[in-house]
């Protein structure tokens, strides 16, 4: 090879190095503030099938309601439902009864009945209750370990932007798979093989919101990879790609979203 032309090819080789070290500081997090405020992808939509079938009351009386606004302390009187689905799950709710009626609480109840069903089985086996509050428009859900809490007035707003179905998906990850996995020496280790993060809120929140946050774009990209444009699922798969697989490993493509269990199992599949 003559000298100009080892000249050229070093130049080349050079440059696209230099591609690909731009290219991955890009890619360290989406531009998304997080997976569902901040886009417009329809994650989850109204036509997914759920596996709702039916909501009973089982009673009135004191429950524990956490509450981040510290209104009322944390026993509250509140009516009770449970939700029963065709893959013989059940998720307890429990509406706060100040000042509605249990027709209003069932109407509220209803509202989540439907979201919950539209979750894999692998998830709602591991969110044993949703309390709901009356307001908090501005206050959003949050979770422990079996538990979600939500805010009426808030999941309006959710509903109206089309995002009440992947709020609940975010947060029944928290609910059922954090304790397990959030901090797992094999999440931990795609992480690190990964570098980058799905969005600005779980690089902000490494270990609480990263499982979170990454599981619902895992999903779409396994299950509905449609429903996001090609040039985000390539992003994503070279930025999260070891966490997409991890994820696929509790939701894998070769198995139903939705399979009968037993209520004895635990909350991972």
């Amino acid at each position: 090879m003559r000298p100009l032309e080892q000249r050229n090819v070093r130049f080349i080789y050079l440059l696209t190095c230099l591609t690909l070290i731009v290219s991955a500081g890009s890619l360290q997090a989406q531009d998304f503030k997080n997976s569902i405020a901040s886009s417009d992808f329809d994650f989850i939509t109204k036509d997914d099938p759920s596996t709702f079938e039916k909501l009973v009351f089982a009673g009135q009386g004191q429950s524990e309601m956490p509450d981040k606004r510290n209104n009322g302390g944390l026993w509250r009187d509140a009516y009770r439902f449970t939700a029963s689905f065709s893959d013989h799950t059940k998720v307890d709710l429990f509406v706060d009864s100040k000042d509605k009626d249990r027709s209003a609480a069932r109407h509220e109840a209803m509202r989540y009945a439907d979201p919950l069903g539209k979750l894999p089985t692998a998830l709602r086996q591991g969110v044993d209750r949703l309390c709901i509050h009356w307001g908090g428009k501005t206050t959003t859900a949050f979770s422990d370990q079996g538990l979600i809490v939500i805010y009426a007035d808030n999941a309006s707003v959710r509903i109206s932007n089309h995002d009440l179905e992947e709020t609940i998906f975010h947060e029944s990850v928290h609910a059922a798979w954090d304790a397990k996995h959030a901090k797992s020496d094999r999440w931990k280790r795609a992480q690190s093989l990964d570098g980058g993060f799905a969005t600005l809120y779980a690089k902000s929140k490494p270990d609480q919101e990263d499982l979170a946050e990454t599981a619902l774009f895992a999903f779409t990209i396994i299950h509905h990879p449609q429903r996001l444009p090609q040039s985000v699922r390539t992003q994503l798969e070279t930025t999260v790609g070891n966490r997409i697989l991890y994820v696929e490993q509790l939701i894998p493509l070769g198995k139903p979203i939705h399979y009968p269990v037993q209520r004895s199992e635990t909350a991972d599949p």
